[in-house]
């Protein structure tokens, strides 16, 4: 298969119980080393990006230990990084994720009231993002926007201050699977998004003209690389080209980790066959007289189907982000 982006889903335990997680309920199977070797396997000679995540993938850390060397001993081309709630990290995974120069995105959901009322254990995923400062590792911080905390989006960047050693925020919209469809939480309202997002880009302008390196969004910069692209690229994501890969703890793969136990996107197993899959969101014709139909790539592909086609939160975001792009 060709594979430019493997994600590992090294366990499905969990030592935290967000509301809107879209893995609960999953098995609590620890990946073994066999079913990762056959997953690496699977990938092509090419550079590829290899995630490692769950459930909380520092629950199985002998195996992150293990791939990672693996890794190193047969000189995979793969760029590495972990998606963690941070709560778990000690000065050895610290040294670990250091040396083998893991990227790190730590889920965080906003000041911690908003973060402890979504995820839990803020105090804990405070110390670890500042262990790691402590290590000269720099992280992301990942939010899912909910309509619990659309309206306080500028609050990331106050803790991406607080924290010191966070470079970017990434902006994820709710997928309703999992938790999320029990209704603790749900989809923020439009325009509470529209309002959120203008206030964050407030913000965001501020702080930066008072630091050295500047503290990016990553929606904001797609937009912004898009736009300024000769040839902008068609696919939303690795999933959409049909290069993606997410693996299960006991080798079943979908294309995309939210799309998991949908039988209808099943690729296989790691250890019999797998065959690649591509996934696309639909388009609705207004998307054709859209002034930014040329440097769009459409929407998230799983979110789309998890909404039943079309994500319009997903639209209204990326347009906010095009608008903000045009005015730098």
């Amino acid at each position: 298969m060709n594979c430019s982006y493997l994600v590992l889903w090294l366990t499905g335990e969990c030592n935290l119980c967000c509301r809107y997680c879209y893995a609960a309920g999953r098995s609590s199977v620890k990946m073994e080393m066999r079913t990762a070797e056959k997953a690496l396997q699977q990938v092509g000679n090419r550079p590829f990006r290899l995630q490692f995540a769950g459930g909380e993938p520092l629950m199985n850390l002998p195996l992150l230990e293990e791939i990672l060397e693996y890794v190193r001993r047969r000189r995979l081309p793969a760029r590495c990084s972990i998606q963690t709630n941070a709560t778990l990290l000690t000065d050895r995974t610290a040294k670990l994720l250091k040396r083998n120069r893991v990227a790190v995105g730590v889920s965080f959901d906003g000041k911690p009231g908003i973060n402890e009322k979504l995820r839990g254990k803020t105090q804990e995923a405070v110390e670890g993002v500042r262990l790691l400062g402590e290590h000269g590792i720099m992280v992301n911080l990942n939010a899912v926007v909910t309509r619990d905390n659309a309206e306080h989006l500028a609050d990331l960047v106050d803790m991406a201050l607080y924290l010191g050693n966070v470079g970017g925020i990434g902006l994820d919209l709710l997928r309703v699977a999992g938790r999320a469809e029990d209704g603790e939480t749900g989809p923020a309202e439009a325009e509470t998004l529209r309002l959120g997002l203008l206030r964050l880009k407030e913000r965001l302008d501020a702080v930066n003209r008072l630091l050295e390196r500047p503290l990016v969004v990553r929606e904001f910069e797609k937009a912004a690389c898009s736009l300024g692209a000769k040839e902008p690229c068609r696919d939303y994501c690795y999933a959409a080209r049909g290069e993606a890969m997410a693996v299960l703890p006991q080798g079943d793969c979908y294309p995309c980790g939210s799309l998991a136990g949908r039988p209808e996107y099943y690729m296989g197993n790691v250890h019999s066959t797998v065959r690649p899959l591509r996934i696309g969101c639909a388009r609705p014709e207004r998307c054709g007289t859209c002034v930014y139909r040329e440097a769009c790539s459409g929407g998230c592909p799983s979110r789309g189907i998890l909404c039943g086609g079309f994500d319009e939160l997903d639209c209204l975001m990326k347009k906010i982000s095009f608008q903000f792009a045009q005015s730098r």
